[in-house]
């Protein structure tokens, strides 16, 4: 009878164990899935703003691309107005 009441301790024991230690993965597994939601948020978030800044990344673009035609522009203008005056500073010299 001693045996089976020794065998029966030992396997309370055994059990005991085996339940804190089910106990501890559990709450682990907890933390663990916590910790992954956050990532995932923060996954989520980042995309947001990756989203946002590739937006505004085109959107600059085509507003320089934009400066840059009307600069181009302007420069030609320029251009021709300096040419129109000297042909009518040279033709005014030639007047006189």
């Amino acid at each position: 009878m001693d045996v089976i009441k020794k065998k029966m301790q030992a396997m309370k024991l055994e059990k005991d164990n085996a339940m804190d230690k089910a106990d501890t993965c559990e709450g682990q597994a907890k933390e663990a899935n916590l910790r992954a939601d956050k990532v995932l948020e923060e996954v989520a978030d980042l995309t947001k703003k990756l989203a946002q800044v590739e937006a505004d990344l085109e959107a600059n673009k085509q507003a320089l691309e934009q400066a840059n035609k009307d600069l181009e522009d302007r420069e030609k203008s320029l251009t021709n107005i300096r040419i129109r005056f000297e042909e009518t500073a040279n033709v005014d010299k030639f007047n006189f």
